[in-house]
């Protein structure tokens, strides 16, 4: 293997999950595809995403990706079979199982789950976390994406709607942030937690991902560095600017109808 990893979202979320990964396996190649014209996901039917999934991994694959990372929640629970055809024999990697497998691993408990109408209503972490008896509470949080989107991750705004959707939850131990999005969000719901005097483990499936990633692929053979490409279908300043700050570097994002000899690749940080 070369080392050259393919990871997409809808928007930011999936470069969280290409950051902890690059920390991870400094050695990997990363080519990421933010869909920025169609997010969220989490408000799209099960036919559109698995649409834009087929042309988004066959994207990659021409790009030279070895293996595929499903980095988003709501196109893991609707559209990994789509990705595991257009992936033509390459591994694929989804947000879903390193999460269950990790909560299937742990001491029995009531488990909250947050993530968008999608996520939840597939019920592809309710239903093996309660057939195997663990008590689960899930609430939809469409809300947040936009919020994350829009940069408004430390804003009242973001603070109240975060009460408003967990404390509709009720009491839990562990709560699990079904969507590679929340990360970003993670200390004001941190704070949230706080407040209430209730120790609660907060468990990101972005993070559970990369590390899955990270531990099964072998370690790269080509010894040249590795790079960091970055394609979004609509470019916007808001993207860039938000991706830049979490990166914490300048990062090379192009449109994703440049041609394929046009690009140039960078230096991953």
């Amino acid at each position: 293997m070369k080392g050259t990893v393919g990871l997409f979202d809808s928007g930011l979320g999936g470069l969280i999950t290409a950051r902890y990964l690059h920390q991870l396996r400094p050695d990997l190649s990363l080519l990421y595809y933010g869909d920025t014209a169609h997010l969220p996901y989490g408000d799209k039917s099960p036919a559109q995403i698995r649409a834009y999934t087929r042309e988004i991994v066959s994207f990659l694959v021409e790009k030279g990706a070895e293996a595929i990372v499903i980095a988003c929640n709501t196109a893991s629970a609707v559209a990994h079979e789509v990705a595991v055809e257009a992936a033509q024999g390459l591994p694929v990697f989804d947000a879903i199982q390193p999460a269950l497998a990790r909560l299937l691993n742990s001491t029995p408990a009531t488990i909250g789950i947050i993530g968008t109408y999608t996520t939840i209503t597939s019920g592809v972490y309710r239903d093996p976390l309660r057939e195997a008896g663990y008590l689960v509470q899930e609430r939809p949080t469409p809300l947040l994406v936009p919020m994350i989107e829009e940069g408004w991750l430390d804003h009242p705004a973001t603070h109240a709607t975060i009460e408003t959707y967990l404390s509709a939850l009720g009491e839990i131990d562990t709560l699990l942030l079904a969507c590679t999005h929340y990360p970003l969000i993670e200390p004001a719901i941190r704070r949230y937690y706080q407040t209430t005097g209730k120790p609660v483990q907060i468990l990101s499936t972005a993070r559970l991902l990369a590390e899955a990633v990270a531990t099964t692929l072998p370690r790269a053979e080509d010894l040249s560095p590795p790079s960091l490409q970055i394609w979004v279908s609509d470019p916007n300043p808001r993207f860039q600017a938000l991706a830049e700050r979490f990166w914490g570097t300048a990062l090379p994002i192009m449109p994703a109808s440049t041609s394929p000899t046009a690009l140039a690749k960078s230096p991953a940080p």
